[in-house]
């Protein structure tokens, strides 16, 4: 009897000492760190190993690591996995297995060539040893090919690369990789990670409409980095947005968002894209990589210290955003219509979002919404135009972007309205809604948009040497209205147009959301159905924004610090003024 005793206190011991562990994590989603190859190996030396926990450990409540069995022609050694595994999960954190299907990553990302049986029989051997190690496989955002050689040609025939890789890669990802995963491992778990391009995902065979459903998970790749000085010059905004496309586009199987701290320019860049993946409360965040998250500093007595200039500040912005996104809704934005394989007016949602509206890219036709924004992208849609007079006839409105138009025209737009998208250009600094003059600090160049007077009207107009182009207008049919949204030729240039002009578009696009701001572009929104919302500057400078609630609220509190602000109620709207710090955000709650 008292040898049961004794059992029963071990094992509500192991109980206590394992929640223990689960509680040191965060409260509202989970940490995982990934490690490359190169880190595995040397995790034969299981200090190195324990010493960077050990660091990792002062700074960020991780409870996962990801361990890459395969990259750049080197795979793993099977007993230094194994060592490493047990001796984490000895400390109470998990662990699963990591591949990245590259040949050579520094020789601009050299990928498999999926036509090549050799290369298959490999691919299915790093696939089979990985399998034999872990119950849950993450494969990195390299399960791509942009690979043209003979046989490519050969084999592709007469369809399009887009065509060819799409059909090629859905067939290695469910009879080469997931089939042989399963044969090893009838229970794996596979996910598969997609990288930041989201508007370029079919060219090199990503398949973002078959992928989700053979998968048990997908990843979303929320590095934006530099804007301007990196090959990709995302905005932002995308570290948010893209968590909500692949979440909408996987029908709630995104396990979560990954970033990395490079060609950032700047410390805060690395923490905004935590944030913005957080603020799509994500289930997990993953941080690439261990390498890049510890570093070595030989000392004068011999010693080693091991330091980071990103790990602390990653574990300053989860604990902030775990404090306060167990009260948040539901993200809540502006529906963006993009159909799977699709592309044109390359990542603009994410300067739209940029000004301060929010935005939600979805695969799928949003029938249900009052107001939805159609990028050029739409024209992959063959019904798109059916499906815009559908919405019109049923009492909703539709804003469409001048890339959009000049893709429909000659194709049935002109059924809703006779316009035209010209191939003639203007210079414009100089803004009106007919009642006051709005100046840009530099000229921005757009295109000229014909339209016939007075079955279309402008809503904002552009000044330029004595005439004026419409920035917005609006053409009634059925019941509702189609607008269109004149785009310059250098996207940039919308966070040029004046704060006066970028809340006349606000007025329009976000009528149905219950909070806007009023205030300079790089001041973005987050909102969500139960009355909290979040704004983040992107700006340099201290600046002053004006919230405006519709309908009366008598108070916004600040969830980070408990401030109270109070508004000025005044035609069925009220007011608020804050000044917001650079880089940084702050979060409320209407009460």
């Amino acid at each position: 009897m008292y040898k049961i005793f004794l059992i029963i206190c071990f094992m509500l011991l192991v109980n206590i000492q394992s929640s223990l562990i689960l509680a040191g994590g965060y409260k509202n989603f989970n940490v995982a760190i990934y490690c490359r190859v190169y880190e595995v190996q040397k995790m034969s030396d299981l200090n190195w190993l324990e010493k960077r926990i050990e660091y990792l450990e002062q700074h960020v409540k991780f409870d996962k690591l990801y361990l890459e069995t395969y990259r750049d022609m080197i795979l793993a050694d099977r007993e230094t996995i194994i060592k490493a595994k047990n001796f984490l999960e000895k400390k109470g954190i998990s662990v699963s297995g990591g591949i990245t299907l590259v040949m050579q990553e520094a020789n601009r990302f050299k990928t498999f060539c999926y036509s090549n049986q050799e290369h298959l029989q490999k691919i299915k051997e790093i696939v089979e040893f990985t399998a034999g190690l872990f119950d849950e496989i993450m494969l990195d955002d390299f399960f791509f090919t942009s690979c043209k050689c003979e046989l490519c040609i050969k084999s592709k025939g007469n369809k399009s690369w887009t065509d060819y890789r799409l059909d090629l890669l859905k067939d290695v990802a469910e009879n080469v990789i997931i089939k042989t995963a399963r044969e090893i491992s009838p229970d794996v778990k596979m996910i598969i990670k997609y990288p930041n391009w989201y508007e370029h995902y079919q060219f090199l065979g990503y398949n973002l409409e078959y992928e989700p459903k053979i998968f048990d998970m997908i990843y979303t790749g929320t590095e934006t980095r530099d804007p301007e000085y990196t090959h990709q010059h995302l905005q932002p905004y995308q570290s948010y947005s893209i968590m909500r496309y692949l979440e909408n586009a996987s029908g709630g199987k995104n396990a979560g968002g990954w970033i990395d701290p490079f060609a950032r320019g700047y410390l805060d860049r690395y923490g905004e894209q935590i944030s913005l993946t957080l603020f799509s409360k994500p289930k997990e965040v993953t941080l690439f990589s261990l390498q890049f998250l510890v570093e070595e500093m030989d000392k004068n007595d011999g010693t080693m210290e091991y330091l980071s200039n990103v790990t602390p500040l990653a574990g300053y912005v989860l604990s902030k955003a775990d404090n306060f996104m167990d009260r948040l809704g539901k993200p809540l934005g502006i529906p963006a219509y993009k159909p799977y394989h699709s592309s044109g007016e390359d990542f603009l949602h994410n300067y739209i979002g940029m000004l301060g509206i929010p935005v939600d890219i979805t695969p799928e036709f949003p029938y249900e919404s009052n107001m939805i924004l159609l990028t050029e992208s739409a024209k992959y849609d063959n019904d798109i135009i059916q499906k815009i007079k559908t919405q019109l006839l049923d009492g909703k409105n539709v804003i469409i972007t001048s890339g959009l138009l000049k893709a429909l025209q000659g194709k049935g737009i002109e059924e809703i309205a006779e316009l035209r998208y010209t191939d003639k250009k203007v210079l414009v600094h100089r803004f009106s809604d007919f009642r006051t003059i709005h100046e840009s600090e530099k000229d921005i160049l757009i295109p000229q948009i014909i339209y016939p007077t007075n079955d279309c009207w402008e809503i904002i107009t552009a000044y330029s040497e004595g005439n004026g182009y419409p920035l917005l207008l609006m053409a009634g049919y059925g019941k509702c209205i189609m607008y269109v949204l004149t785009i310059p030729d250098n996207f940039g240039d919308l966070y040029n147009l004046p704060a006066d002009v970028i809340n006349m578009l606000k007025n329009v696009i976000m009528r149905d959301i219950y909070v806007s701001t009023e205030s300079k572009s790089k001041i973005s929104l987050f909102v969500y159905d139960n009355n909290t919302f979040i704004i983040h500057s992107f700006l340099p400078h201290r600046e002053t924004v004006k919230v405006v609630i519709k309908g009366k609220a008598d108070k916004l509190k600040e969830l980070n610090s408990n401030r109270i602000l109070e508004g000025v109620h005044c035609d069925n709207k009220t007011e608020f003024r804050f000044n917001i710090n650079p880089h940084s955000y702050q979060v409320f709650k209407i009460e």
